[in-house]
């Protein structure tokens, strides 16, 4: 069993599934059910979605499960290669590129292990949208937008989702130039005030307050515009950026330790 779950083959076949199970992904947006079930999967936990989407087409859960499985069996199959050769290979041939070979397996056992639990814990409020004096409340946290800077061409606000963003380039819109000033009050933490800008999320701790897009309403009196936010709360967000870097940096030390700029094509230019 355990020479099975440490197998390179057996890797090999789990990530080549996983790949095809998201490639099929992108394949049920072309159905508009099937579309319809996958952008709900982003707007709450995946234990609040499951329902739903089984309601709205089995396929949906059953590929979920899937992916989720076969991705369990990943970090199975890593945990114990990391344990049992990599660990034991470092142990027994001392060096930096074995030791940081090692951790290339722990620091992505950690990040995987993250992306699981994001799924299932914590809270997410999507879909949030907001006016310049509209006031948010989610149990004891306050969200007060006080006002939007708006520089960009509105006329693309009017567009269907799919051609705003196609138009929503660099010339187009700067997203610096256009923010929402929000302040975040909480029981008895600190007041958090500032611009929150689209990619720029802003708050504190485990508390992520993230500007999706503008919109643009008309309320009878003429048009104003307004911002779309997303509430989330998850106590492993910090670990897993933390994990995530050094994920990175030790991805960078093993090419530093193993980089020969001597080898060409296979061989090694005499010295």
């Amino acid at each position: 069993m355990i020479r099975f779950f440490s197998s390179l083959g057996l890797t090999f076949v789990l990530l080549l599934s996983i790949v095809l199970l998201l490639w099929l992904g992108t394949v049920f947006t072309l159905f508009p059910d099937l579309k319809q079930g996958i952008e709900l999967m982003n707007d709450t936990l995946i234990q609040n979605w499951f329902m739903t989407a089984w309601k709205i087409n089995w396929i949906l859960p059953v590929w979920l499960l899937s992916l989720c499985l076969l991705s369990g069996l990943l970090f199975c199959n890593t945990l114990v290669c990391s344990l049992v050769l990599q660990l034991v290979t470092a142990l027994k041939v001392k060096t930096l590129r074995r030791w940081s070979f090692f951790m290339i397996h722990i620091f992505f056992l950690m990040v995987l292990f993250c992306h699981g639990i994001a799924l299932v814990a914590g809270e997410k409020k999507t879909n949030i949208t907001m006016f310049p004096g509209d006031i948010y409340q989610a149990g004891k946290l306050s969200v007060t937008l006080n006002s939007i800077t708006f520089n960009g061409d509105g006329e693309f606000l009017r567009l269907g989702p799919k051609k705003s963003r196609e138009m929503m380039t660099r010339k187009m819109f700067d997203r610096r130039a256009n923010f929402a000033d929000l302040v975040l009050v909480e029981d008895d933490k600190p007041t958090i005030r500032g611009p929150i800008k689209m990619l720029e999320p802003m708050g504190s701790g485990n508390l992520r307050v993230t500007l999706t897009k503008f919109i643009l309403q008309d309320n009878g009196e003429g048009e104003r515009i307004g911002v779309n936010l997303t509430i989330t709360r998850n106590g492993f967000t910090t670990f897993f950026f933390v994990m995530y870097g050094f994920m990175i940096i030790s991805l960078a030390c093993f090419v530093a330790i193993t980089w020969n700029p001597h080898v060409r094509t296979g061989r090694v230019t005499p010295g």
